[in-house]
């Protein structure tokens, strides 16, 4: 893997990935951003857009816990072309809206305000946590993990655009393949790796963020043993999804293009 890659740190949970980190990446410290966790405040949102312009052109992106996963919702905006995101889940991200912030648990309600994303198709397991879940035209439910067949078809009807976005958070995994602080989805990682590769055949892949990563307790300084074997199995993960992204990522179009459905 020798494409560049982004990292946000958000919170510090990627700094114990060396493996990861060893290939080229630019690395951008946001630990001293204030009122970002779990919800943004609009100066948080501020502080991040203006962090990430010089970066639009880096397709990929990683960050930490999925708390921050609100930060898939400024890749989007900085898009403006026709985009489906394609959002592997444990949870669907997309309660009510709260006034004044944006946060890990409704940004997916504020992407679908956007005029450009045309869809977004939630992969998230059989068991999907379905609090707050409230339906909407444009979002799409996956209930299934494994990719279906055939998947040309399962394309066709389901994606309306030709260019797309991947969004994964690992509490998507199931546990023997991911860990996080949020619970545990159903999704093998050989499945997920079969999504990307099979997504890339059939779009373009415009752009992906990868979150979810094991958090240490507020006081703690270095990792317990737990939470070493947690944080070793995020980075397998991680380096596998990257290199599966990779394979498939060609970046925002100059201008403005796409089909629609």
């Amino acid at each position: 893997m020798d494409r560049p890659f982004l990292v946000l740190n958000l919170d510090d949970t990627l700094t114990w990935q060396p493996n990861l980190l060893a290939a080229t990446h630019t690395w951008i410290d946001l630990r001293h951003l204030e009122g970002k966790k779990a919800c943004a405040t609009p100066e948080a949102l501020s502080a991040l857009a203006a962090a990430l312009q010089p970066y639009h052109d880096v397709p990929l992106c990683f960050w930490g816990a999925g708390e921050y996963h609100y930060v898939t919702l400024l890749r989007l905006k900085a898009l403006r072309q026709p985009v489906t995101l394609v959002l592997f889940d444990h949870h669907h991200d997309s309660a009510p809206v709260q006034r004044g912030v944006v946060t890990c648990g409704d940004w997916v309600r504020h992407a679908l305000d956007l005029p450009w994303v045309r869809r977004v198709v939630w992969v998230g397991g059989r068991n999907p946590e379905l609090q707050l879940y409230l339906p909407h035209p444009r979002l799409v439910r996956v209930t299934d993990p494994t990719p279906p067949e055939p998947f040309t078809e399962w394309a066709r009807q389901t994606l309306p655009t030709g260019d797309i976005y991947i969004s994964v958070d690992k509490d998507v995994l199931a546990p023997e393949d991911g860990a996080t602080n949020w619970g545990d989805g159903d999704l093998r990682l050989a499945d997920l790796l079969r999504w990307i590769s099979l997504l890339g055949r059939h779009c373009r892949v415009i752009g992906a963020d990868v979150c979810g990563e094991w958090s240490l307790a507020p006081a703690q300084v270095v990792p317990s043993l737990q939470d070493q074997r947690a944080i070793r199995r995020n980075e397998r993960a991680n380096i596998a999804i990257r290199d599966a992204l990779a394979a498939v990522l060609r970046g925002p179009r100059p201008a403005t293009t796409g089909r629609t459905g």
